[in-house]
């Protein structure tokens, strides 16, 4: 076929024209079967005969706003971040104790962190946990500083020591956590008066409670949001 732009002959398949760049097919100045020359309103090539109006209904998607997938996704570091933070509303901890089964997100964690703290010393589990409410609160605030950096020039200069904060948290949640899914109750193994109800409250006290799927999808994903934001 011939450009109808410069009458240059391309291949059927071509998108653009090598010798004048333009789309073959968009311009009217020749004809695309033998590239004689045409004029805007003709209908027929009046040397080869072969119809020059387009048929059926054509869309011209030149002038349509061109979609940027990299705008869409945004930056990968911040689509980690938002993830995190979505990990807070899951479960952080799973607990069942005589069959009833119950779990809590890192909100409902914070809230009462203080006092699984107080129990787990009252128990004798080795003085309770580290994790404390107010503490535990400054990780998602920490991740949505993050997120806001990009949009609020006042806190762009912060948006690494957000993250940083975040990983530091996260980290220090998963070691609250995990004294309160090992408690230290001693097993006597029934030996003495109250050992064989101390063995069964020791291995209670670790089956009752684990870690849940919400906090590790938090962890990774804040490790991830780190890595990619130091790449960036």
């Amino acid at each position: 076929m011939y450009c109808r732009n410069c009458s240059n002959e391309v291949n059927e398949k071509a998108i653009g024209c090598p010798k004048c760049g333009m789309d073959p097919r968009k311009a009217k100045n020749f004809c695309p079967s033998c590239g004689n020359a045409t004029v805007e309103n003709q209908v027929m090539c009046t040397k080869c005969g072969v119809a020059l109006a387009n048929k059926g209904l054509s869309i011209d998607t030149g002038s349509l706003p061109k979609f940027d997938a990299s705008k869409f996704t945004g930056n990968k570091a911040n689509i980690a971040a938002a993830v995190a933070l979505l990990g807070c509303l899951l479960p952080w901890l799973k607990v069942d104790m005589m069959g009833m089964g119950q779990s809590a997100n890192m909100f409902t964690l914070a809230a009462g962190s203080d006092n699984i703290s107080s129990m787990m010393t009252l128990m004798g589990s080795g003085g309770g946990t580290i994790l404390v409410s107010g503490l535990l609160l400054i990780f998602p605030i920490a991740l949505i500083g993050f997120l806001a950096a990009d949009h609020v020039p006042a806190i762009a200069k912060y948006k690494k020591q957000f993250m940083i904060a975040s990983l530091a948290l996260v980290v220090y949640a998963g070691i609250g956590l995990y004294q309160i899914s090992h408690p230290s109750i001693p097993d006597t193994g029934g030996m003495g008066m109250f050992g064989d109800s101390m063995s069964k409250a020791a291995r209670m006290a670790q089956d009752m409670i684990s870690v849940g799927w919400g906090f590790y999808i938090s962890l990774l994903a804040t490790i991830a949001a780190f890595v990619l934001g130091r790449r960036a």
